[in-house]
């Protein structure tokens, strides 16, 4: 068994964990602030301490951006002792499981470790010379999540943050009926304590105990009752058994992965946002501040688990491909921007990448798995995509138009550069398991390639370079983002040579002054959030991989070392100088796209069609 002391200095954020479609977070002091699981109707839900965020201010991103910043300082629900510390460890338990000891001072002593199972949170908190009783304390509520975003698609109907809470035979239930969700908590309390109120917007709490040790369940249910039997039947669990259980497990789950902390952060928390709907898993893009899921987020923690190739890893990945194919919901054939869990469309803006993804992991799964029940069952799908694409518009140009760009922003002309180069490298996977579509899909792969160089390739001062995006008659974006990952893979997927001097010219624009909107303080980034972001970093390390730099990789990896935070989590964007997080302290899709530089690569089986 293992245990992995974190470094504050490297950027405090709470701590997360998850399993079976619980996921949540806990504060320095260990008390939880977030704990969440999947909604049939709204798509995820959350009990936590956070206020309900106002739709008034969903399109005002700066707004956003400070409540989604609050996240990461709220106090949350637990013994108050803790507040007072001298000093805390904060360790990760098999790199995956929270676990936090505490010095009170004068030989006072308090030490917590949670995880998620069996479709509960369990939570044990031991106490060694702390004066009785024992204060408990928080402000909670039972919510859907906020997902608040900073290029709003259109707020969710609102629910209100208003419902009862019981204690009755040592349970505590926090109903939403708006929800009709109850969550239920067990452990604190004595059978004979009765209480009970209402809350709106949430409800401040507080209980003694005079336990030295506590043992905490919570379990989620569609009623008060459902909600106290489950806890109840969790309760009956041995806690030191399971916790066992989990060390192992993810001992198993590290074995043949790198002693990496970024790279095991990348495939836990992937493995967290893991959500089961029905046969189904929705892969969602973090657990507090976006809930939901975008084709390209997942694919790469899709990859990323390919490459890991467990059992586990490439069966969710079978189960992925199942939610994106038959429960998320398309329009006019299209997928949309972004997805609630339960396969509800969120943001319909039409991303010309994000149908092409699902293809790319489809095929990549095929190809490294030989699974010809799973693209048999999904082939009618892949068709009809197949067939849109053929029947686009393309002004004769070989080119297929797009609204929006991979950062979810607008396109000021219609043509963009690495979602042709996607959808190249994916028909080229796509031929090798589509053999009834080869000759189709082999004119299409030319076809687009001549595209590119003919509508891309243009003169940018004294360098030819590929733009980032044309109308087709000869007018010109010059920009390049980190959220454009294809660009770079250019070399890697053989659509050129890594030697390539007009791809060699389009790198050297993207990470230099030239970038407008896309370089921050010699780092790559983007107009979405401007600001050096750690998928540029991961871009620039790509490069530096494909030219066999070992030097400039070294440096890169120094630098994606420092701008993690302490639990390995790599943020959406930091600031260069302070390496603090300037957006969003969750974000799967980096860590995920990194441990795809580090795991084995994928290897295609013979393929027997």
């Amino acid at each position: 068994m293992s245990q992995r002391l974190l470094n504050p200095s490297h950027g405090i954020k709470p701590l997360d964990f998850g399993g079976d479609g619980i996921t949540g977070s806990i504060d320095l002091n260990g008390h939880l602030i977030a704990l969440n699981t999947y909604h049939a109707l709204y798509g995820y839900s959350t009990l936590t301490v956070a206020a309900p965020f106002s739709d008034a201010l969903r399109y005002r991103p700066s707004a956003v951006r400070a409540y989604r910043a609050s996240l990461v300082n709220m106090t949350g629900f637990g013994p108050i002792c803790t507040r007072y510390t001298i000093h805390r460890d904060s360790y990760l338990l098999e790199d995956a499981i929270p676990h936090i000891q505490f010095d009170l001072g004068e030989g006072r002593r308090a030490e917590c470790t949670i995880f998620a199972t069996q479709g509960g949170a369990f939570q044990r908190w031991t106490f060694k010379d702390v004066p009785m009783p024992i204060v408990w304390r928080g402000t909670l509520s039972l919510q859907r999540s906020a997902y608040t975003q900073l290029t709003e698609g259109g707020p969710l109907p609102n629910i209100p943050v208003v419902g009862d809470v019981i204690l009755q035979d040592g349970i505590l239930s926090i109903e939403n009926p708006y929800l009709k969700q109850t969550v239920a908590i067990i452990g604190l309390w004595d059978i004979n304590e009765k209480w009970e109120a209402h809350y709106e917007a949430n409800i401040d709490l507080v209980f003694h105990t005079n336990s030295e040790h506590v043992e905490l369940v919570f379990a989620f249910g569609d009623t008060p009752t459902e909600a106290r039997q489950r806890v109840q039947q969790l309760a009956q669990l041995d806690w030191q058994t399971l916790c066992n259980e989990q060390r192992q497990l993810w001992q198993n789950r590290w074995q043949n992965v790198p002693d990496n902390l970024l790279v095991r952060r990348g495939l836990a928390y992937g493995l967290m946002l893991s959500v089961p709907v029905g046969e189904t898993i929705c892969l969602l893009t973090d657990h507090m501040l976006l809930p939901l899921s975008w084709n390209r987020d997942a694919y790469y923690i899709a990859r990323a688990f390919l490459q890991w190739n467990t059992p586990e890893s490439v069966d969710i990945v079978r189960k992925h491909l199942l939610w994106m194919f038959e429960v998320a919901e398309r329009v006019d054939g299209w997928w949309g921007r972004a997805y609630l869990a339960n396969g509800r469309i969120k943001d319909r803006g039409f991303q010309l990448d994000q149908q092409i993804f699902p293809l790319l992991e489809l095929a990549e799964y095929v190809l490294s798995t030989a699974d010809l029940s799973t693209l048999e069952r999904l082939k009618p799908h892949v068709h009809t995509i197949l067939d849109q694409l053929n029947n686009m518009p393309t002004n004769n140009l070989g080119l297929y138009p797009t609204s929006e760009t991979p950062a979810d922003d607008p396109i000021a002309l219609p043509y963009h550069l690495s979602s042709h180069i996607l959808i190249w490298h994916t028909l080229r996977k796509l031929d090798k398991v589509l053999p009834e579509r080869r000759a189709e899909l082999q004119e299409m792969t030319q076809r687009i390639r001549q595209s590119i160089d003919k509508n891309f390739v243009t003169q940018y001062e004294e360098l030819q370079l590929y733009a980032y995006a044309t109308d087709g008659h000869q007018h010109y974006h010059f920009y390049h983002d980190a959220n454009d990952t294809p660009t770079v893979m250019a070399a890697e997927w053989a659509l050129v040579d890594k030697l390539d001097p007009i791809w060699l010219n389009t790198m050297a624009f993207a990470f230099s002054e030239r970038n407008k909107g896309g370089f921050y303080d010699k780092r790559l980034g983007s107009v979405h959030t401007p600001a050096p972001w750690p998928l540029g970093d991961i871009q620039a390390l790509q490069i530096a991989k494909t030219l066999e730099d070992e030097k400039v990789a070294q440096e890169i990896e120094a630098l994606l070392e420092r701008v993690a935070q302490w639990d390995g989590a790599l943020p959406e964007a930091y600031d260069s100088r302070t390496y603090y997080v300037i957006s969003r302290h969750w974000f799967a899709w980096p860590n995920a796209l990194l441990a795809t530089l580090y795991l084995p690569p994928l290897e295609e089986k013979e393929l027997e069609l």
